[in-house]
């Protein structure tokens, strides 16, 4: 199922305090974006541009009870799936190739509704051995 970024009535920022070897980093988008709720589930629909705005990314996220799914499409792609006590490999394609990456949810929590809300995550992301520690707030606001 594909829906359309049509009503952009949302407001979406997605916050993420990411950790790695005790370093900090923040890292932050802003979107205009849809929210809808269908058989049972919360989707939200954004597109950001690259850093050099040569090329789009369109995010969709699936709220499904105790499940998260991030897909992303554009110059990079990835389906990923957040569950808490889970772990999810997982293919994330570049323009340079595919890197295998692994993610592990500690804790996933949202509070939202058709007024918007906010979703929380802890999660270990491993690249090549290296694990990244983050951890990620995604607010949306009608209006």
């Amino acid at each position: 199922m594909t829906l359309k970024n049509t009503d952009k009535e949302y407001k979406i920022v997605v916050r993420n305090i990411q950790t790695i070897d005790g370093e900090q980093n923040v890292i932050e988008e802003t979107a205009l974006g849809s929210f809808r709720e269908k058989n049972g589930k919360q989707y939200i629909t954004y597109q950001t541009e690259e850093t050099d705005e040569s090329e789009s990314v369109s995010s969709i996220l699936i709220l499904d009870g105790d499940s998260l799914t991030i897909r992303r499409r554009g110059s990079t792609g990835s389906s990923m799936i957040y569950r808490a006590g889970h772990t999810y490999s997982f293919p994330y394609a570049t323009p340079y190739g595919t890197i295998d990456m692994e993610l592990e949810t500690d804790r996933l929590i949202s509070y939202l509704s058709e007024r918007g809300g906010t979703i929380e995550l802890l999660y270990t992301l491993t690249i090549q051995g290296e694990k990244y520690f983050n951890n990620m707030k995604i607010t949306v606001t009608k209006g």
